[in-house]
């Protein structure tokens, strides 16, 4: 980074080592995740967010939810540069954030309630089996 900005406090987005940046992220974060899916996804979201259009005014990181009923434009990077702007826009972001600001479809989150619950279900089921079979036990003793 020294080497590009030469002793400005400025450098022009176009001219900072991208590559190298992204590299940094995706190892560092990268070493400690296991599944290749995952580390694919973080991959696809570094090189995604850590562009030099990231600087861009109105320059969306993450497009909305189509045919959602919510009001979703997506991201958007914040418009100003100053600390109040920055805190305005961060606590205009949702409070949990959508499944599609990670890549993943908009019903996700359901899907995985639906399968945990699935489960817990089935779990359920060997234990009400369990307990028939250790109350047979007690009443042939």
């Amino acid at each position: 980074m020294e080497t590009v900005a030469q002793g400005r406090t400025n450098v022009a987005p176009q001219n900072l080592p991208w590559d190298m940046i992204r590299t940094l992220v995706v190892e560092t974060y990268g070493g400690k995740i296991d599944d290749e899916g995952d580390f694919s996804r973080l991959t696809q979201l570094v090189n995604s967010f850590l562009t030099p259009s990231a600087y861009d005014i109105g320059h969306k990181l993450v497009d909305g939810v189509a045919g959602s009923n919510l009001d979703d434009a997506g991201l958007v990077v914040p418009g100003g540069t100053s600390l109040k702007e920055f805190m305005e826009w961060i606590q205009k972001l949702p409070e949990r954030e959508p499944p599609n600001y990670l890549g993943l479809p908009a019903n996700a989150e359901k899907l995985l309630l639906v399968g945990q619950g699935r489960s817990m279900i089935q779990n359920l089921g060997k234990i009400t089996e369990l307990l028939d079979e250790s109350e047979q036990i007690m009443a042939a003793a």
